[in-house]
């Protein structure tokens, strides 16, 4: 006789959705809050019950400095800055004209600086073309803003949607006599209203670097790969873009942000408990404030961070479409030989270009400026880098001179074979295209 199979009693088990509601929206909650001290009225906006408590506690806890917070939100001990991806990212290689010094990595605003001068379209220039290279000339300006004031956005408008969905749902639910859904709303208001006044408080500056009055010009370029951007201007200006950062003051806020980061890890378990004692109309009101909330933070993720912080460097800079100018060439050698040109020392009195004898006095090394673009050292790279050179030294002499340094003369004719000669000439006509 076959066995009958044993009887199971089907369980009761049900999943509260409204339970885990807590971990749901994190990640664009966090990325939300990275941008809330671009904004003015950003922290007094966030009055609206949020997605994502949990993570964002665990998140912005390790921001408070003290032993007891450290203990509940272990991470590292990060400046608030690179906390909020404000500064961290590292800048191309910097060559200095004057001095030769090198900065094999540059900070966060070179980064930044880099990548806006990528973005130009630029001014295409004829001539032969291998690999394009594109060169832009920044004119920095002095008395760059230290104080950074937050700017206005249409987010302000649009935040008036999470807030009124939030009251509207918290008081529909006490109409109801749904006090656990009502006061699971209520402290996801408070509790985020109170995390972005807090968090949203830092002050955000610009930490520039100080020169000496008697520093000569900080003249030099930025390299990544076939994107040169050339620095014009006072030693202090250019080492603000070179080493200069963006810093956030939360002094003395770091206490009020562990309070805060508990609050909304308490306001999970709250949810945990409490939301499934409510009834079927306070859960699904529960869930349409945080729908709502959820796509507001999905809209404030959305923003682009480095764009924001691009203009934001460009105005504290005070520079502006006339400052900037950039040039895409066709070949190395043409970007190089231009890059030199501008480089070169001028006599803003006389108008006129310093005289080569007094370059080793500025520190003005033009023949490593071109080995740093093209190392090159064969007889025809060389050859070609002396006749720059001589263009350089003679540049505020005869027109006629500096055209002809730019031709193969009769002793070259002889002391080069024919694949030599042809490279020559390419390369001749590529510099004189940039000069």
């Amino acid at each position: 006789m076959p066995q009958e199979p044993p009887y199971i009693q089907p369980g009761t088990f049900s999943l509260n959705v409204s339970g885990v509601a807590g971990f749901f929206g994190g990640d664009e909650a966090i990325s939300a809050m990275q941008t809330i001290h671009h904004y003015k009225y950003r922290k007094w906006m966030g009055w609206y019950n949020s997605p994502g408590s949990w993570n964002v506690g665990k998140k912005f806890g390790m921001l408070a400095k003290s032993n007891l917070w450290d203990g509940l939100f272990p991470g590292p001990d990060e400046e608030p800055a690179k906390f909020f991806e404000l500064d961290g990212k590292q800048g191309p290689k910097y060559v200095a004209s004057r001095s030769g010094s090198v900065l094999e990595h540059t900070g966060h605003l070179a980064y930044l600086m880099m990548q806006k001068c990528k973005e130009e379209l630029g001014e295409r220039v004829d001539g032969r073309v291998t690999k394009r290279n594109k060169v832009t000339i920044i004119k920095t300006q002095p008395e760059p803003f230290r104080e950074i004031p937050p700017h206005s956005g249409r987010h302000t408008l649009v935040a008036l949607l999470p807030i009124g969905a939030s009251f509207v749902t918290c008081a529909l639910c006490g109409w109801t006599r749904d006090w656990f859904c009502f006061s699971m709303i209520l402290l996801g208001i408070v509790s985020s209203g109170i995390s972005s006044l807090v968090i949203g408080s830092a002050r955000l500056k610009l930490q520039g670097v100080n020169s000496a009055p008697t520093a000569p010009p900080g003249d030099g370029m930025l390299m990544d790969g076939d994107d040169i951007v050339l620095l014009l201007g006072k030693e202090g200006d250019v080492a603000t873009i070179t080493r200069g950062r963006f810093i956030l003051e939360y002094d003395p806020w770091y206490a009020a942000i562990g309070l805060c980061s508990f609050l909304l890890v308490i306001q999970l378990l709250g949810q945990l408990l409490l939301i499934p004692q409510g009834r079927l109309f306070g859960q699904t009101m529960f869930l349409c404030s945080f729908a709502v909330s959820w796509a507001y933070n999905l809209y404030l993720s959305s923003f682009d961070k480095e764009y924001i912080q691009e203009r934001l460097i460009l105005e504290e800079l005070h520079l502006k479409e006339k400052h900037m100018r950039t040039y895409i060439f066709g070949t190395r050698t043409t970007a190089t030989v231009f890059a030199c040109l501008m480089l070169q020392p001028a006599d803003g009195v006389a108008h006129k270009y310093v005289a080569a004898d007094k370059w080793e006095d500025l520190g003005f090394k033009p023949d490593s400026i071109i080995r740093n673009f093209i190392p090159n050292d064969t007889q025809v790279w060389a050859t070609w880098r002396e006749k720059i050179l001589e263009v350089m030294r003679r540049r505020d002499g005869s027109q006629d001179t500096c055209h002809g340094l730019f031709q193969i003369n009769s002793e070259e004719e002889t002391r080069f074979g024919p694949a030599d000669k042809k490279l020559l000439r390419q390369l001749l006509k590529d510099a004189r295209i940039a000069y």
